[in-house]
């Protein structure tokens, strides 16, 4: 708490000090001012770009002039000013003038005859609260309806862009303004000056960006709902939404307020409102969205006031005109706003204290969050020339709302691992429950169905991957059951009994298989397989393989060759790659079976590599290692499933049982050393694959065949 005073305290001063920089800065540059002409002569638009045009204006207070007052000249001298500024920073007479009333500004700049002959665009944007504008006597347009009082003015505020043709010399700018609308008068953002086709980009690519924020809060806000709608007891993420769409609608209005353009009918008046209820509406749904994170760290009693104060306000929004309201922004500011976004980083920095989940990340995000809000209100306040961070920093927000996600999504995922491995055991104990079809079934039965049911909860993802489990499983427990009842109850004669038990082995050794596999494949995809890593030399290595699987190749009538590549290395040089001598093993072993499996009697299998410069030259080389077949190919449609679990080629008759997850596994082994699997085929002629390794030449050693003994039986039953 005392953190909390003291930072209130020290914003509450830096939220006063810089009013009279600004004033002072105002001053000096009225009366530095020794010309009444901008001179841009040496202006060139095509490589100088963008220019703002900050002075000097001359400027006439309660006065609306058009060009052609000026052609016989004024009696008055007009003050002398620099834009952007507040009417309030400026003083006649050394009185400082009001926010509300009307004036003409003036401008006369002189471009280069080379210029005078390109179309020049300009960017006006928000004036408040209603203008008129006059580029060398030509009426182009204007926002709102000018007026001499609150009844005679109409307030339209959003940028605009204008084209014009100017002249070689002298040009002139006149605008009207005029506010009696809101607390902020006068040209308070700067009016910029270019090429038509680079201000016509530059006010494109600013409203693409706004709407692209826009969007990206939309999306948030949709996401957020379903998720409320889905998971209802948990309304943390129905307060998020509400702060996405809060902001969502608040980042509408703001910046490029494209929302005046999409909604021609909307009135300024209710989009001020709106502003001001959006902004409401963010810091009270933040206030409950940290209350349902962090209930016991949360005060209820306060955040009901902070609420009834907030409501009280949003209802004075409704009932009074932006006149009135508008001057309340820094009361507003300071009384409501600050405490809530401190009460929050309260919430937060003692939910860090006590290690709750997130806690952390929440800090550093809201941080963030909490400076881009800052910041609105310097903006808004006029202590700083630029605004619209706060979409900025609520994304900010939501990506460490996302790293939580995260988080807990591995956290799941670690308890989704050990419910799979209890599941394991009880399927493998069926082996010996499954003859018995007791009590103890119906059991099992439903200790299956609540830890589903439970695996569905956590996570999705892996209630898929079981479903799949099941799915193969399904056929070998029923073949099992189906023979040792059969034999059971003497249906199967008894001199066919061995068979039938022979049969039993097979599907058991099937069921075996299958969930190794499974688990190894879980075990890769959650990262908590260890692999030990030794740097081999990888020709011998390669070799040795070859030559170990030749024989069971042969056995089933297909040849498998190893071809030596030619080395573009320098003599006495070899490459060396860095594997885990069991896995690549497995991997190759994998291949090799699949390549003899759909390969026909006297077909080949070649094994071959090539070497390539890396693309960084501080990487070595990149090996590529090539198992290829003269089988009957993949459909050139199957090519980007095949690495899919559980993935079966339609139409290719599977001539040997497997469980699908063999090139799964493939995939993620050769990703855990850094390369890449991929496949080539053509039907009828046979399949290539592939699998890309970085590795690195060094100097030949003696006895390098030792680095070549795998650690792999080759005894693979995870093809396909």
């Amino acid at each position: 708490m005392k953190f909390a005073v003291s930072l209130f305290l020290m914003l509450f001063i830096w939220c006063q000090a810089p009013l009279s920089v600004t004033t002072t800065a105002t001053v000096a540059i009225e009366t530095a001012a020794s010309t009444d002409t901008q001179n841009l002569q040496q202006w060139h638009p095509s490589e100088d770009g963008i220019v703002a045009l900050s002075g000097p204006w001359e400027f006439y207070w309660n006065r609306l002039l058009e060009p052609g007052d000026f052609a016989g000249g004024l009696p008055e001298q007009p003050l002398t000013v620099s834009v952007p500024a507040e009417w309030k920073s400026y003083a006649i007479d050394g009185q400082a003038l009001s926010n509300e009333g009307y004036a003409t500004y003036r401008m006369k700049f002189v471009i280069s005859g080379e210029t005078g002959g390109r179309p020049l665009g300009l960017y006006v944007p928000n004036i408040a609260s209603a203008y008129r504008l006059w580029i060398n006597g030509e009426h182009l347009d204007g926002n709102g309806t000018v007026g001499t009082d609150s009844a005679s003015m109409i307030p339209r505020s959003h940028p605009k862009v204008y084209s014009f043709a100017p002249r070689p010399g002298d040009n002139e700018l006149v605008i009207q303004v005029s506010n009696y609308a809101q607390r902020t008068g006068g040209i308070w953002e700067p009016i910029e000056l270019g090429e038509a086709e680079k201000i016509a980009s530059l006010h494109r690519n600013r409203v693409m960006i706004w709407a692209f924020l826009t969007g990206c809060l939309l999306v948030m806000t949709v996401f957020s709902v379903f998720l409320y709608l889905f998971r209802k007891q948990d309304r943390s993420a129905l307060w998020f939404g509400v702060i996405c769409l809060a902001i969502c609608t608040r980042s509408s209005l703001l910046g490029e307020s494209f929302v005046y353009v999409l909604f021609p009918g909307l009135s300024w008046e209710w989009g001020v409102k709106l502003e001001y209820l959006s902004e409401i509406a963010t810091i009270l749904s933040l206030a409950a969205f940290v209350n349902q994170q962090y209930p016991q760290e949360a005060m209820v009693r306060l955040f009901r006031f902070f609420a009834t104060a907030l409501a009280v306000f949003g209802l004075f929004v409704l009932i009074t005109p932006a006149r009135v309201y508008t001057h309340f922004m820094l009361p507003y500011v300071i009384v409501l706003l600050l405490p809530v976004f401190l009460y929050v980083m309260y919430v937060y920095i003692r939910a860090a204290l006590r290690h709750r989940t997130g806690s952390r990340t929440n800090v550093i995000g809201f941080l963030g969050f909490f400076a881009s809000v800052i910041h609105e209100m310097m903006y808004y306040t006029g202590l700083v020339p630029f605004g619209g961070l706060v979409s900025f920093g609520l994304l900010f927000f939501l990506l460490t709302q996302l790293l939580n996600l995260s988080l807990l999504f591995t956290r799941a995922i670690t308890r989704s691992e050990l419910l799979s491995v209890e599941l394991n055991k009880v399927i493998e104990s069926q082996e010996e429950t499954i003859r018995q079809r007791t009590s103890d079934l119906q059991s099992l039965n439903l200790q299956l169905e609540q830890g589903n049911r439970e695996l569905s909860r956590i996570e999705n993802v892996r209630s898929a991957l079981l479903a799949e489990v099941y799915h193969d499983l399904s056929t070998p427990i029923t073949a099992i059951r189906g023979f040792s009842k059969a034999i059971h109850t003497a249906v199967i004669p008894q001199e066919e009994a061995p068979a039938y038990a022979g049969r039993i082995y097979e599907r058991s050794l099937m069921l075996e298989k299958l969930i190794d596999n499974v688990l190894e494949l879980s075990q890769l995809n959650t990262g908590e397989t260890q692999f030990q890593f030794v740097e081999v030399p990888l020709l011998p290595l390669l070799r040795q393989w070859s030559h170990r699987y030749a024989a069971e190749a042969s056995a089933q009538g297909v040849r498998l060759i190893w071809e030596e590549p030619d080395l573009p290395l320098p003599p006495g040089q070899e490459p060396l790659a860095v594997l885990d001598l069991f896995r690549f093993e497995r991997v190759f072993a994998n291949l090799i079976s699949n390549a003899v499996k759909y390969t026909p009697d006297d077909g080949r299998i070649r094994v071959w590599t090539e070497f390539a410069p890396a693309a960084d030259p501080d990487h070595g080389l990149v090996v590529v290692i090539h198992v290829a077949d003269s089988g009957i190919g993949i459909p050139e449609e199957a090519l980007p499933h095949i690495f899919k679990r559980r993935y079966r080629v339609p139409g290719i008759h599977q001539t040997k049982a497997g469980s699908g997850l063999g090139l799964a596994i493939c995939k993620e082994i050769v990703a855990r050393h850094q390369g890449e699997i991929g496949v080539k085929s053509i039907i009828g002629e046979g399949s290539d694959f592939y699998i890309t390794l970085p590795a690195h030449a060094c100097a030949s050693k003696a006895g390098a065949e030792a680095y070549a003994e795998g650690g792999y039986d080759g005894d693979d039953d995870s093809a396909d």
